[in-house]
């Protein structure tokens, strides 16, 4: 098959939506596919890689917002100006629906008489994101477009539920993935540790420092445990405050905010974790980072938001928590500190669910097989 993924949201913008077409378009040609990742006309970093692993990049032309990281070309062009881009594939597949590129392409892929599919990656609008500001309350807009796939893909049964609001377009979900070859529990910790100059236990946050991540809650409750390290990965618009907060509260010595980590370094610092813990206080739709701490074999402390629910009470691989909820946290990161029994069995819980289901093998065959569907369907 000849395959376009096609997103605003490649890189060079950092989150689970870039991650997830860089990986799948990787097992895609990985399994034998023409492959190409349909893009904004910028330099995403990614250039080498796609180049060395046989992955085509268009690039789109068009003016892209620096804020938002969307082509604004196409919020006001036609979605015929996209068959130039998109007319050699047999399947067009958007991922993101709330961003012009992807709604574009599902309607210009729809009018060619392509397999066109479109993958949701959230769940709403977060009420305080610039996006929710800028595109208002245009829903006309969307299910408009989203009635052009053939097949929406969610990441969820939680994202499947925001998106049936818009369309009656038949859904499928198919959970996110991870590399559980780059992810794994075969790591020495302690080796890790003395390698990072930390003693104890460490309990490790991966993800933005924004407000609705929930680091500034993820501070409170650590203040109240008397013993461990605290590693605080990922950049954002809270990390001067973070820094702040932890001062203090007189822990900034058992804190350690690292920012931005290449990815390459990643699974070091899940090796040596002994908890992770991801305190969204508003919906998450999946939570990427969930799957590489249980592919890593490490037990994840969650709040009860969104789709992460799914994910930690299907894999039995942790322990929820009510969000905003400081004591419910620092109760449950306490509870698995003292039980190293429960640790072990939570993270092999975990590391079980990803072979079984979450690994990117196991996905990627699984969107393929979507594909082949909607493709049969066409030729009927």
């Amino acid at each position: 098959m000849k395959i376009a993924l096609v997103s605003d949201w490649y890189y060079p913008k950092v989150g689970g939506v870039a991650s997830h077409m860089h990986n799948l378009a990787l097992k895609l040609r990985e399994r034998g596919n023409e492959v190409a990742i349909v893009t904004n006309y910028w330099k995403t970093g990614k250039e080498e890689e796609l180049e060395k692993n046989g992955i085509e990049l268009i690039k789109v032309e068009g003016v892209i917002s620096p804020i938002l990281s969307i082509n604004l070309s196409f919020g006001i062009n036609s979605s015929e100006e996209l068959f130039e881009y998109l007319n050699d594939f047999d399947v067009i597949h958007s991922h993101h629906a709330f961003t012009p590129l992807a709604l574009k392409a599902a309607k210009a892929g729809r009018k060619m008489g392509k397999a066109t599919l479109l993958t949701t990656h959230s769940i709403s609008f977060a009420h305080e994101s610039k996006l929710w500001k800028a595109l208002g309350l245009s829903f006309p807009v969307f299910s408009h477009y989203l009635k052009f796939p053939h097949c929406i893909i969610s990441v969820s049964e939680a994202s499947k539920s925001f998106i049936e609001h818009f369309t009656d377009t038949e859904i499928k979900v198919i959970p996110n993935g991870v590399d559980d070859k780059r992810f794994h529990p075969n790591w020495d910790k302690e080796e890790l540790k003395e390698e990072y100059d930390i003693e104890g236990d460490v309990i490790l946050y991966v993800s933005r420092m924004s407000y609705r991540k929930g680091p500034q809650v993820l501070l409170n409750a650590f203040s109240r445990l008397k013993e461990g390290t605290l590693i605080m990965v990922g950049p954002g618009e809270l990390l001067p405050f973070l820094k702040a907060q932890a001062k203090f509260l007189g822990i900034d010595k058992r804190v350690r905010f690292l920012g931005y980590v290449p990815s390459n370094e990643l699974p070091k610092l899940f090796g040596m974790a002994d908890i992770f813990v991801l305190p969204s206080v508003t919906a998450e739709a999946f939570g990427i980072v969930i799957l590489e701490a249980m592919a890593s074999g490490v037990p994840v402390v969650a709040t009860n938001v969104g789709g992460i629910p799914e994910i930690v009470r299907e894999s039995q691989s942790g322990l929820l928590v009510p969000p905003s909820n400081e004591t419910a946290l620092k109760d449950a990161i306490e509870a698995l500190l003292a039980d190293k029994e429960l640790r072990n069995k939570l993270g092999k819980n975990g590391r079980r669910a990803v072979e079984r289901r979450y690994s990117w093998d196991v996905v990627s065959r699984e969107v393929e097989e979507t594909y082949e569907y909607v493709l049969s369907k066409l030729k009927h």
